[in-house]
């Protein structure tokens, strides 16, 4: 497991003061226009969608190259509407909408929105017993699928994401990790921070770090003892 395997954490996490505006700071007039430039986007994003549909009914069982690109470009609409959740969620602040929820489907159903690239494996790691969890199952994957974003950024030449999940002191732990994923010790603490700028997704992970502490949760990272970091979210049951 991750955790037999960490040698530091960011234990100065909750020292840090944020310096970029909150989700309560955009004012009304800027959140109405991040709501229509974000519908309107992903009208036209839904457009293209179709479109790579079509072309893949027409064209995806030919040319194997064709059959790459059709692929890149299905992962990239995702991946841009993706972005357009985030900053629509980011700006305009909601409440979960708690239910009895199963942290294993949670998981694979972020895991299948991530879109790995090739040149990327998973080694998953999900206790068998683990109790439901009162979450908002939209927001935890959502938190969950930036977060494997956030890491498949951080190693562009592909490796094996790990996932595990325990229960822990009334908390369900869940492990997102590559052994390859380097963030530079004075980028540590703030890798998970909102807006960070330690590279990757700083959206998508302020978008994270906001749902998962709606959740009454918090995200942490961890270097592992061997080169490598694990971002872990922890929630309570």
């Amino acid at each position: 497991m991750w955790t037999q395997s960490v040698a530091e954490s960011a234990r100065e996490a909750s020292g840090m003061q944020a310096t970029e505006p909150t989700p309560s700071e955009v004012s009304p007039a800027m959140g109405q226009l991040i709501r229509i430039v974000g519908h309107d986007l992903r009208n036209k994003l839904g457009v293209m969608k179709n479109s790579v549909y079509y072309l893949n009914m027409k064209l995806g069982s030919g040319d194997p190259k064709v059959q790459k690109h059709l692929r890149i470009m299905e992962r990239e609409i995702a991946n841009a509407n993706r972005m357009v959740a985030d900053l629509m969620d980011f700006a305009l602040s909601k409440e979960p909408a708690l239910q009895q929820s199963d942290v294993k489907a949670i998981v694979a159903e972020a895991l299948s929105q991530a879109f790995l690239p090739d040149g990327w494996e998973t080694a998953i790691s999900l206790d068998d017993d683990l109790p439901p969890l009162m979450a908002d199952v939209f927001q935890l994957q959502r938190a969950f699928t930036n977060i494997i974003l956030r890491i498949v950024e951080g190693v562009p030449a592909g490796g094996k994401l790990q996932i595990t999940a325990r229960e822990q002191d009334g908390l369900v732990e869940v492990g997102f990790g590559a052994a390859g994923l380097v963030i530079p010790e004075e980028n540590l603490v703030g890798a998970a921070a909102p807006l960070a700028s330690a590279g990757g997704s700083s959206l998508g992970m302020a978008v994270s770090k906001r749902l998962v502490e709606g959740h009454r949760g918090t995200i942490g990272v961890e270097r592992l003892a061997r080169e490598g970091t694990v971002f872990v979210v922890r929630l309570p049951l």
